[in-house]
């Protein structure tokens, strides 16, 4: 006895089936390593402007192996006082070893060498970063030894980093911001500039922005 032919139309719909349940199964596995790889965070405050904005929420990653690779102008999640839960988030501009000092315009230079910053505009937010005060690494160069991270807010003349409270030594750097994903429905927090290391319980997603 031969068997009936199986029609065009079922193999499609056999196919889409098993191209269905394979995407779900990816997705699925995406969001569960997303969940247990990251840890979840949520800005507070205007220090990061125009880069990232009160109450957006995303992740960092607070693994080692990417903590021992961080990069110039990364963002970074930093524990001031490590027997206090409370976080900063601010961009690395002096590595380990280097010597870095910021000009009445808020130009970089590391080593000797002029470095540009692409991620805020000259004005306002690169002649803000000085100004009239003589903070830490304005002027003067400041020598960071090998251990050492010099960080700074993109919004400069709103962000309290280490132009007042000095370097951060790499024990205090808890993560690294991988992706903002959208924003907190709800309103924003109240206290100083920073993070918090969960995610707000209503969340407005939008298309990730990784970092």
């Amino acid at each position: 006895m031969t068997k009936k032919p199986v029609s065009k139309w079922r193999r499609l719909v056999n196919a889409l089936f098993h191209t269905l349940f394979i995407a779900f199964i990816v997705t699925g596995g995406l969001v569960i390593f997303h969940n247990v790889y990251f840890t979840p965070v949520k800005i507070v405050g205007r220090s990061m402007e125009p880069t990232l904005h009160d109450t957006e929420f995303g992740v960092m990653d607070t693994n080692s192996w990417r903590l021992g690779r961080i990069e110039r102008f990364d963002i970074v999640i930093i524990q001031p006082d490590l027997e206090i839960d409370k976080f900063i988030i601010k961009r690395v501009i002096g590595l380990p070893g280097e010597r870095l000092v910021l000009d009445d315009n808020g130009e970089l230079y590391v080593n000797g060498n002029h470095l540009d910053q692409p991620f805020i505009d000259i004005d306002p937010y690169r002649l803000a970063t000085c100004g009239a005060s003589s903070g830490i690494g304005c002027y003067t160069p400041v020598n960071l030894t090998a251990t050492q991270f010099f960080v700074m807010g993109d919004n400069r003349g709103n962000s309290q980093d280490s132009r007042a409270t000095g370097p951060f030594e790499a024990s205090h750097i808890v993560g690294v911001l991988f992706s903002i994903e959208g924003v907190c429905a709800a309103g924003s927090d109240s206290g100083e500039s920073g993070v918090n290391l969960q995610s707000c319980a209503v969340r407005n997603y939008r298309w990730p922005t990784f970092y």
